[in-house]
């Protein structure tokens, strides 16, 4: 593993450049022909003299490297890790170490957005017939809808174009895994009017067996179709509507295998760790209640469980491997989502435009969710006395944006001035079990259930001025007001009828840069930013006005700033085609918000909550680098890295009366990187192209926890590599049908994608495993 990942980052280091979006290349083109378009700006902008750093991705692109799920995000982008918390249903973005926790009521500090519209939901999702996909990084907020203080991830569905096109493609492979996706695309009245339709339907075996019931975790089953219509009225006004509708449902992986539990009087770095799970399930029940005895009791109404205790079973967890695991609840995953966006255009003329932005969606989730993975109901996402199951969201979110934005000064000015408005209601029930230790101690059932509502208003403005040739100089500012509310609703067990409790929270967010065009080739930025994430409410704490440190449910917002600088090249190396894009940056974060899971009664109880808390501070550098260069006609290779230095400079605070420590900073790997080598490989005349292509993609350790050093010890996961490779037959035989070969994890390597940690609560940590091998083929037609 470690050959292959210091191959990934060399490689990376050595080739970088922005090689991974071709949109607009054609086959047989030189690397750095055409131009990669992006819209980080909010208007149509060559990749290379964007100053930000951007790792972009066309459809064919998404198609060639595997990513079909937003997990699969991580090995294109460096810098990107897609956090699985609660396994594969239960994703959240983490972009140079900020980012949102499981259970948490903090809003995103990634923000995806689909045709520019905020998602209100991150889990897996499908990717097809999309035009391409952009990751931004670096704080946010200036430009686009929501605060983001780690980056956004845009997502732009293929719109229609007045040509008759349709496109279907079929893929089969093992855990017999078979999909369909297709498009249709109709101009109605020539330039005019235009129709394009878009559907993807997958099924697929889980592949984690769970041992108690033979259930397979990680069933994937999702239906997404797509309708998409274009008018032109008249010259200069466009308009496009998007409707989209999804449904999944299948099993999830959860964090499935248990990874560590401590034993009472452990301690660690001077800190006493909790060990309430260990205690009760295991043979020292009988000394914690002084009865000989009752260990055996619980054994005989307990068929399943590990007679050796929770603490051993770590290592029965070790012996039985990744990919099995003896989870004793359900693992059942419902969800429905429907999004609807219209996008309006307006010339004014004297190079103005008028944009209009509506977004409106609607989700609803059911997810029960192994958590822990061991034989004993430590916590299960269940209500049995109240008949309720699996952990239910439902997001209704309404936006709209209008802009004005243009060039004026024969073009050494340019503009964008704009308003935004969203409204967003969430209504949360998680039904909990804890500590089923019949006979012995009866478990505690609790419901949490709550409604949370943000109005947010924001206006904002940018102007970018040619100072001199090829130097220009930009300046944003944006004033964001959010009001945010919450309700506890009648499913509540403890704090249904408590008030209504309303709080609003507003800041500037800005940006100031440089970016020079050095040469034809070269081209060099430096700029700095601020931002903000609103503070919100913990919906399970207590509903009193005041933070976990005075024993509330409310937490303050985070505040960021940067300083970033990056050097981006297109041109020709010894003659031969390639791109290189770097960048250096440096990030400040005060108030960070982070959840954690203490027991509002104090040491030695047996509840826990989860809480959003705001510690003090913390300080992130690094630098990211991708590229690619092609050596000989039927040779490209490239390959990107990044490292992500982060640290809580003030990791101090105080929950309910009781001290905690923050750091190492979690889910944030210092090295990632990926290395490929795409060969064109020679077939007879009129045969058509066929290709192979080779991937690694490495990442260093890193934690599930963000507090490793003090009360959660046993949350650091292994660094690992990963193979993939791809065979394309495009074109065969000079026909419209196309065919691959695919293989991801090749090697078959076991692996570590994230985790739950309940070591405050419970003593108990589980970590969420990756996919293994797989593999398949793949049939496209095109007209």
């Amino acid at each position: 593993m470690r050959k292959l990942l210091v191959v990934a980052l060399a490689a990376g280091t050595c080739l970088s450049v922005p090689g991974v979006a071709q949109a607009q290349q054609n086959a047989g083109e030189g690397v750095s022909a055409g131009e990669i378009i992006v819209t980080a700006r909010r208007r149509d902008e060559s990749l290379s003299t964007v100053p930000a750093a951007i790792t972009a991705l066309s459809n064919d692109d998404l198609v060639q490297r595997g990513v079909h799920t937003d997990s699969d995000l991580q090995t294109v982008a460096p810098g990107l890790t897609i956090r699985q918390t609660q396994g594969n249903n239960s994703l959240t973005y983490s972009i140079r170490g900020q980012t949102a926790d499981t259970f948490s009521g903090s809003p995103s500090a990634v923000i995806a957005y689909l045709n520019e519209v905020p998602l209100t939901i991150n889990g897996a999702s499908s990717f097809y017939d999309l035009e391409n996909v952009q990751v931004l990084k670096g704080p946010q907020g200036t430009l686009f809808g929501r605060n983001a203080t780690g980056g956004a991830v845009l997502y732009n569905s293929a719109k229609p174009v007045n040509e008759l096109k349709a496109t279907l493609r079929g893929r089969i492979g093992n855990y017999d895994m078979h999909e369909v996706e297709g498009m249709l695309n109709v101009p109605l009245v020539d330039d005019t009017v235009m129709l394009r339709a878009a559907f993807d339907t997958i099924r697929k075996d889980g592949y984690i067996r769970n041992l108690l019931n033979d259930e397979r975790l990680g069933n994937i089953k999702r239906d997404s179709g797509r309708v998409t219509l274009t008018i032109k009225p008249t010259e200069g006004i466009t308009n496009t509507t998007m409707v989209q509708y999804t449904k999944t449902g299948g099993t999830n992986t959860g964090a499935s295998y248990t990874y560590s539990v401590y034993s009472c009087g452990d301690t660690n770095n001077g800190y006493a760790l909790t060990c309430s799970a260990g205690l009760l399930f295991g043979p020292g029940l009988d000394a914690a209640f002084g009865v000989d005895g009752l260990w055996d009791a619980y054994l005989a109404a307990h068929p399943d469980a590990y007679a050796p205790g929770l603490v051993d079973y770590v290592n029965e967890q070790r012996r039985i491997g990744p990919y099995k695991t003896r989870h004793p609840g359900g693992a059942s995953h419902h969800g429905k989502d429907w999004f609807v966006s219209n996008t309006t255009e307006i010339e004014l003329g004297g190079g103005a435009t008028l944009r209009n932005i509506f977004g409106y969606s609607n989700s609803k989730t059911r997810s029960e969710q192994p958590q822990l993975g061991a034989p004993f109901i430590t916590i299960l996402t269940a209500n049995a006395a109240a008949g309720e199951y699996g952990n239910q969201l439902k997001v209704r979110s309404v936006s709209e944006e209008v802009q004005v934005l243009g060039d004026a000064m024969d073009g050494k000015l340019e503009y964008i001035f704009g308003y935004y408005l969203q409204r967003q209601r969430s209504d949360t029930l998680w039904p909990q079990t804890y500590f089923d230790v019949s006979p012995v101690l009866a478990p505690s059932y609790v419901t949490n259930n709550f409604r949370i509502r943000n109005k947010t208003d924001a206006v904002y403005g940018q102007l970018s001025y040619e100072v001199v040739p090829d130097l220009k100089l930009t300046g944003g500012l944006r004033w964001t007001r959010e009001r945010v509310s919450i309700s506890q609703l009648p499913a509540a067990t403890y704090t249904f009828g408590a008030p209504d409790q309303k709080k609003t929270f507003s800041d500037p967010s800005w940006e100031v840069g440089l970016e020079y065009k050095v040469t034809p080739e070269w081209f060099a930025y430096l700029k700095t930013r601020g931002s903000f994430r609103s503070g919100g409410f913990n919906g399970a704490a207590p509903p009193v006005n005041a933070t976990a440190t005075g024993g509330g449910n409310l937490f303050d917002s985070e505040h960021t700033q940067d300083i970033e600088g990056g050097v981006k090249y297109a041109g020709y190396v010894f003659d031969r085609p390639a791109n290189f894009a770097g960048a250096v940056f440096v990030q400040w974060i005060q108030d960070v918000q982070r959840v954690e899971f203490p027991d509002p009664d104090g040491p030695g109880g047996l509840a826990s909550i989860a809480v959003t808390a705001n510690v003090p501070s913390s300080r992130i550098w690094g630098f990211e680098a991708q590229g690619n260069v092609r050596p000989a006609q039927w040779l490209e290779i490239g390959g990107s890295m990044a490292y992500t230095n982060a640290k809580f400079t003030d990791g101090n605070i105080e929950l309910f009366g009781v001290p905690y420590a923050y750091g190492p900073v979690g889910d944030t790997p210092k090295f990632s990187g990926t290395a490929y080598a795409q060969i064109s490989m020679p077939v007879g005349e009129n045969m058509g192209d066929v290709s192979l292509r080779g991937e690694v993609y490495g990442q260093s350790a890193q934690y599930f926890s963000n507090a490793a050093g003090s009360i959660a010890p046993g949350t650091r996961l292994p660094g690992y590599a990963l193979v993939h490779a791809r065979l394309d037959w495009n074109n065969i035989g000079g026909s419209d049908f196309s065919a691959a070969l695919f293989a991801k994890n090749l090697t078959d390597k076991a692996y570590f994608v994230g985790g739950m940690t309940l070591a405050a609560a419970l003593g108990h940590n589980a970590a969420a495993v990756g996919e293994p091998r797989t593999y398949g083929l793949e049939l496209s037609f095109k007209y």
